[in-house]
């Protein structure tokens, strides 16, 4: 158990972008983002993927500026049918880093590290980024013929458990038709 603790501290090591001994300019880093990164998150959102995330350190005298450009796919569960399934995700981001006494957030994209931290730790934000990335609704896509590529039983379940136009009718609330009345009789 001890070696599987340091086996993800190690990893989430690995996501860190490192500021000390780098000179003024753009500074490039790259990050392969897998199923073994999406393990450390424990989400059930998504549990695995292949996301290429490269992080340009644009290092200025006293702050920084992280841009981050996140391109490729991940495994969701599909909203209609519950099937996973692989869908494309795309994103730049930028956080602006200062340097100061007490380190945290002060606002969704102003940090503040230590002046003694030689690195910052880039994971959280990647998973959050590709997070907001997302589409609203996940729903496998439609193919070429515009038909739906979700689970077929799962559709004529569905189908079957959908409410009829004049099942509805038929349960109108009479008290509905009295307000309407007296609501066309003010106009």
């Amino acid at each position: 158990m001890h070696s599987e603790i340091e086996e993800i501290v190690s990893k989430r090591d690995s996501y860190a972008v490192r500021i000390a001994g780098l000179g003024e300019g753009d500074h490039d880093f790259s990050f392969e983002l897998d199923r073994q990164f999406f393990v450390l998150f424990e989400h059930p959102e998504i549990s695995n993927g292949n996301v290429l995330a490269e992080v340009i350190l644009e290092k200025k005298p006293g702050v920084f500026a992280l841009h981050f450009r996140l391109k490729g796919e991940v495994e969701v569960m599909c909203d209609r049918c519950l099937e996973k399934f692989m869908t494309v995700v795309s994103t730049t981001q930028t956080i602006f880093v200062k340097m100061g006494e007490t380190p945290g957030e002060i606002d969704d994209d102003v940090l503040i590290i230590g002046r003694d931290d030689h690195e910052i730790e880039v994971s959280q934000y990647l998973y959050e980024f590709i997070m907001l990335a997302l589409p609203y609704q996940k729903v496998h896509p439609d193919d070429s013929e515009g038909n739906s590529t979700c689970n077929p039983e799962m559709l004529t379940q569905l189908d079957a458990h959908r409410t009829k136009e004049s099942d509805r009718e038929e349960k109108r609330d009479p008290r509905w038709d009295a307000l309407k009345g007296i609501i066309e009789k003010n106009k």
